[in-house]
């Protein structure tokens, strides 16, 4: 399923400090991230997640970035990607 996310960053340097740091990581197996954008200022991002369920997106979300944003979160239906 895909998920997508809505990121209203209140820290944009440590956002992005966790953000890349788990990208480095690598991600669990059973999420994988296609999409993630921000904006100039980074305030806010938008990322499209394909993983097993809104929740396990959520959790591992909140678990790296959560300190950093107020996220939103929607199933979404996609098209174009594979």
């Amino acid at each position: 399923m895909y998920v997508g996310v809505i990121h209203h960053i209140s820290d944009p340097e440590g956002f992005e400090a966790a953000e890349d740091k788990a990208l480095e990581q690598g991600l669990p197996a059973h999420v994988q991230l296609p999409i993630h954008a921000a904006t100039p200022d980074h305030t806010t991002g938008i990322c499209i997640w394909q993983g097993d369920s809104v929740d396990a997106v959520r959790e591992l979300v909140e678990s790296v970035v959560g300190p950093f944003s107020t996220n939103e979160y929607l199933e979404l239906e996609v098209h174009g990607l594979p």
